[in-house]
């Protein structure tokens, strides 16, 4: 599998060996209409309107370099990711996402006198 991340949706930035083992999740998330929810017997009221797919990632340990790299998606209001093949599919999948609730970890030991640190962050499709 290849992740890829752009910012313009033509020049693409791979990512695969930032991910951990394990690091890459993907989910289905339903957005209901504002009015759903259980009435007063119990029924629930869905008026489901839209699926949109987000994946968590989680990274290896990352030096300075790396994490700034992935920055410069995070800064902004939107960007893409390209996976392929996408699991649900099993063909090459582009989606428009942002970012938001990006964590740092960071570890105790150095390597080359440089801090090391591990991010996770979620993809979500607009």
């Amino acid at each position: 599998m290849k992740v890829e991340l752009s910012t313009n949706g033509t020049s693409w930035t791979d990512i695969t060996p930032l991910i951990a083992w394990q690091g890459l999740t993907f989910s289905l998330n339903s957005i209901d209409a504002p009015d759903a929810g259980r009435d007063m017997s119990g029924l629930m009221h869905r008026g489901m309107i839209a699926i949109k797919e987000k994946m968590n990632i989680q990274t290896v340990q990352l030096t300075r370099a790396q994490v700034s790299s992935l920055f410069q998606f995070f800064e902004r209001d939107a960007f893409w990711v390209r996976v392929n093949p996408y699991p649900n599919t099993n063909a090459s999948k582009t989606l428009h996402v942002y970012t938001n609730n990006v964590k740092t970890t960071y570890v105790i030991h150095r390597q080359s006198g440089e801090d090391l640190q591990s991010l996770s962050f979620p993809l979500i499709e607009l």
